[in-house]
This record gives structure tokens, C-alpha cells and sequence, in this order.
């Protein structure tokens, strides 16, 4: 112990190199701030809370007993960090840790996706939708068309859709309600995030959009508001104007079912994260944060452009919010007290969707050229 105080350990102990190739694993919980233990005030809660102390006593004693540490591993944590300060090795520790290959995240498939019970979301099979005959409210109109596939929540993989106009596949993330409920999604997304919900996108189009290519949300019926969520909606949508970028469009429904309840933007500017891969590059990984430099995305959205669309490009596009949590339904992390969504639409399904607005077409949904419709049904019976 002495001579380790004095200036490094004897031949027969173990160097930093040694611990490096010990086995030893980082841990994937974030290492402080700080190279090593630069700058450290207290050199014990450093090595604490990277974790490691089990394991450094493992692999100093497996490498020579007589280190004095024979035992120590037994003795609790206190005496593990007692041994590491009297041995004068923190420096030592510092550098094997920093030597240290990072920790893999949570392999793809080592735990299924968490059940959320209040919610089913689906593909909706928008071009039969829009083939019905007859006018009147959209459910009654387009109630014997079915889902044109289920779409996993948190699934571990993107999964695929085609529509007339686009062609890709899709992640519909949501928080869980406890992180070790989906660590797989909680390392990769949310973990140092507000979101609570993100979707990502990524294919191509399949012709050129010829109209605006709108981002947003529609509800399966016509809301029927009273004088106070009448009230509250306009609040909300005055909030919502002064945070997004222009070109906003919302509607209530009409009364001939002709509009659907919605809120929109042009996707282009309304996405948080948007990658155009050109033929021949690869585009993005899917279910972590795209990567879009911040030049290229203040440029993006302060700029006149909405959006110049490329049939020959993949596109990958991401778009989240802290501010909707659909397990519950209702609105939260507002200025105000949180708000149910059944309080504007009853029980009325939400549609995450992308449509081109077709010329002349004002947003009805029959006229709209969908990219993407997600249908998302809430039931307070599934135990939310």
C-alpha cells in the first residue's frame, strides 16, 4: 500500500492497461462531467457513481491476491472505497474507465414493447375510406371499412405502410409510464427529453406533390363544443399559433361532414427533425433522434420554402410533443390544469396524419391525398 501512495503500483499489481483488458465493461449510466477525475472534488463519489467498485476489486484481485485487497469485495461498498483511496489508485481508475468501450444500449428484441391497455392504432385504409358513397358524419359514412393493418406502439422496429401518394415505414413512440417498463426506447428517446410522444417516418413519395404537404391531427367527428371549451379551444389554438411556425390550418368539422375536426402545418416546417437521402446514400437509423444539423434545420423552418419534394429521395422525418399524453388522453404541462381530450370530441378517434392538400380541395378529407394515416382509438376500459 505504501509503495502504491508513494508513486504506482509494484510489478506485481495491476496497472490501468490491465484493468482495461480485465473484462470491464462501462457503465451505461452517464459518467460525470469532467476527463477522469479532473476536477473532481470528491475522487470516492466519482468512482461511485460510475459504479465500478465490484468490479475493479474483481479484477485486482483475480490479477494478485497479494495487493491487499483479498477480502475487500466481501466487506460492502464503504470498504471497497476505503481500499481504493488507501491503495492511492483513483488516477489509475480514471484512465482504465476512460479506456473503457461504451456500453451497448439495450439489444433490439431483449424485452417486448410495453402494453399500453387504453389505445389500438392502426393504418387506416384511407383510399377505400374516401371510396364510400354518400355524405353525412365521417364514422357513419366510412363504418364498414376496415383497418388496413395494426400498428405497434414502441414497436422494435419500423413497420411498413404504402398510401397513394407515399410508400415507407413508421414508429409511433410513446413515454412509458415507468422507465423500466421500456428501457430499450427510455435510453435510446426519452431519457434527458421532455417528449412524450414522437413519430417517426421515413420513405419516399411516389410522385411529385403537386399541393402544401400538411403534418397534424384530425378527429372522426364533428366537435360540439359548449361556451367554455369553446373558449378553451381558442386558447389553446392561440398557444399553439404563437409556438409553431406560420401556416397553420384547424378546423371544428362542419356540419355536412365535409371537413374533419383538424389542426395542421406545413410538414416541412412543422417537423422537429427532416434527412433527404439521395438515391444511392443510406438514409437514417429509425428509433433514435435523427440527426439534422441545427444549420440545416433553422434554415428549415425560418425559411419561405414548404417543402421541395423529390420522388427519388428517401426522406426521414421525425415530429413530438411533451405536451399530449395519449395513454390518458388529455392534455398536460399546460399554463393551466391538464385537460381531457374527450372534453372537445367525446369519444372520437384521433388520426395522426401527412396529406398533400390537393388544389382547390380546402382540407376536406375526401379531396386530401394522404401520405400517412395513423388512427388512434382510446378505451378508459382497458385500465387507464
Amino acid at each position: 500500500r505504501r509503495d502504491l501512495a508513494r508513486g504506482g503500483p509494484p510489478p506485481s499489481c495491476p496497472s490501468h492497461l490491465d484493468i482495461a483488458s480485465s473484462g470491464l465493461k462501462r457503465p451505461a449510466m452517464a459518467q460525470p462531467s469532467g476527463s477522469g477525475l479532473d476536477g473532481q472534488d470528491d475522487p470516492a463519489a466519482w468512482v461511485r457513481g460510475l459504479g465500478i467498485e465490484a468490479l475493479l476489486l474483481e479484477a485486482l484481485t483475480s490479477h494478485d491476491r497479494d495487493c491487499g485487497l483479498a477480502g475487500i469485495a466481501k466487506a460492502g461498498p464503504s470498504a471497497a472505497r476505503e481500499a481504493v483511496a488507501a491503495l492511492g489508485i483513483a488516477d489509475l481508475i480514471a484512465k482504465a474507465v476512460d479506456a473503457l468501450p461504451p456500453a451497448p444500449l439495450a439489444e433490439t428484441g431483449s424485452s417486448p414493447p410495453p402494453l399500453f391497455p387504453t389505445l389500438s392504432c392502426s393504418f387506416s385504409d384511407v383510399a377505400s375510406e374516401q371510396a364510400t358513397a354518400g355524405g353525412g358524419p365521417f364514422r357513419d359514412v366510412t363504418r364498414g371499412v376496415a383497418a388496413r393493418a395494426p400498428l405497434t406502439i414502441n414497436a422494435r422496429s419500423a413497420e411498413s405502410f404504402e398510401t397513394e401518394l407515399f410508400v415507407g415505414r413508421c414508429l409511433l413512440l410513446l413515454r412509458p409510464a415507468r422507465r423500466e417498463e421500456d428501457v430499450f426506447y427510455s435510453e435510446r428517446l426519452f431519457d434527458g427529453r421532455s417528449r412524450g410522444l414522437e413519430m417517426q417516418v421515413q420513405g419516399r413519395f411516389k410522385r411529385r406533390p403537386s399541393g402544401t404537404v400538411y403534418l397534424g391531427g384530425e378527429v372522426t367527428e364533428r366537435m360540439q363544443l359548449g361556451l367554455v371549451t369553446r373558449g378553451l379551444s381558442k386558447l389553446i389554438l392561440q398557444l399553439l399559433v404563437k409556438f409553431n411556425p406560420p401556416g397553420m390550418h384547424y378546423s371544428f368539422g362542419d356540419r355536412e361532414g365535409r371537413m374533419l375536426p383538424h389542426i395542421v402545418l406545413p410538414l416541412w416546417r412543422a417537423v422537429d427533425r427532416l434527412v433527404a437521402s439521395p438515391p444511392g446514400t443510406a438514409p437514417p437509423e429509425l428509433g433514435v433522434p435523427l440527426d439534422e444539423s441545427e444549420a440545416a434545420r433553422s434554415a428549415r423552418k425560418g425559411g419561405a420554402s414548404l417543402g421541395e419534394w423529390d420522388p427519388s429521395f428517401t426522406y426521414s422525418f421525425s415530429f413530438n410533443t411533451g405536451y399530449i399524453d395519449l395513454p390518458h388522453w388529455k392534455l398536460h404541462r399546460l399554463p393551466m390544469r391538464d385537460v381531457y381530450l374527450s372534453s372537445f370530441w367525446s369519444d372520437s378517434d384521433l388520426r395522426l396524419v401527412v396529406y398533400e392538400d390537393a388544389p382547390g380541395g380546402g382540407h376536406a378529407w375526401r379531396a386530401n391525398r394522404y401520405a400517412l394515416c395513423v388512427r388512434i382509438t382510446h378505451s378508459p376500459a382497458g385500465g387507464g
